[in-house]
């Protein structure tokens, strides 16, 4: 099974995703998944994992149904209030529904540079290592010191890094010190790591395929093909090129450096990460 691992729906409004501007004004749509289903043929993929793009609860209710009534939906990444005194509770109830996968929390977006380290963040993400769950980390590259202090702490739990952490690809700024971050996080066998995102971290009108190959080599490096999924992170990925476009930057990267892991990369990794069957 051909994966994408990384991809959002949504039905837009401002209300709901100001984050979008007026430089991503071509996201300002909705996009569903018969939108997805065309891209996805075309680069003979199966499904996807969807992952949530608001934080509510609603959000991943709606992303479950939208994945019981279209099945290349393969898994849903939602939104639970980890911080929650009830945490267990909550967690309990969405044990059942098959096509919950695991959550997510934007800790990209928050003011508190040590907020993944508050202690009732943490008990929560130890109370989802107790559940088949898992969890992907969204972070930005000068976030890595405390992502891997965080996953020191949840050894129990398995992760994925959602857009290699999101390095200033645009400017070539704190290339080592990502390198470092990143190497440092791979040490740990429960980690995981998306290639994905990449485009929206570059110059979204002049980028070339070459601008990634340093940050990839560092991944594969990293982590090794065992460890790594595509995804495309699409809608976002539109502002900077179509989805054939993002998919062939990957794809060429893998079939030039690795072609035998092309299986694992494409699917499998992610399949065995989400307990796709």
């Amino acid at each position: 099974m051909r994966i994408d691992a990384h991809q959002h729906f949504w039905i837009y409004s401002e209300q709901d995703y100001g984050w979008i501007d007026e430089s991503m004004k071509g996201l300002k749509r909705d996009f569903l998944p018969e939108h997805l289903a065309v891209e996805l043929e075309q680069c003979k993929l199966d499904g996807s994992i969807v992952v949530q793009a608001r934080q509510t609860l609603q959000e991943t209710e709606w992303l479950l149904e939208l994945a019981k009534k279209n099945s290349l939906i393969k898994g849903v990444v939602g939104w639970i209030d980890l911080k929650a005194d009830n945490i267990s509770d909550q967690l309990n109830q969405w044990q059942d529904v098959e096509q919950l996968k695991g959550f997510r929390h934007v800790l990209q977006d928050e003011p508190e540079p040590l907020f993944m380290l508050n202690p009732s963040f943490v008990k929560g993400l130890k109370q989802l290592s107790n559940t088949r769950f898992v969890y992907d980390l969204l972070v930005f590259h000068h976030q890595l010191p405390q992502s891997i202090e965080l996953v020191n702490q949840v050894p129990e739990l398995p992760i994925v890094l959602d857009h290699i952490a999101k390095p200033d690809i645009k400017n070539g700024q704190s290339f080592k010190n990502w390198e470092n971050g990143i190497r440092t996080l791979a040490q740990h066998s429960h980690v995981m790591c998306k290639v994905s995102g990449m485009v929206t971290e570059a110059d979204w009108q002049n980028w070339q395929a070459d601008d990634f190959e340093a940050y990839l080599d560092v991944i594969f490096s990293a982590f090794g093909p065992e460890r790594i999924m595509y995804g495309s992170d699409w809608p976002v990925c539109l502002v900077a090129g179509n989805y054939q476009k993002i998919f062939k930057i990957i794809e060429e990267y893998v079939n030039k450096n690795c072609p035998s892991q092309c299986d694992l990369i494409f699917g499998q990794n992610a399949a065995s990460f989400y307990k796709v069957s």
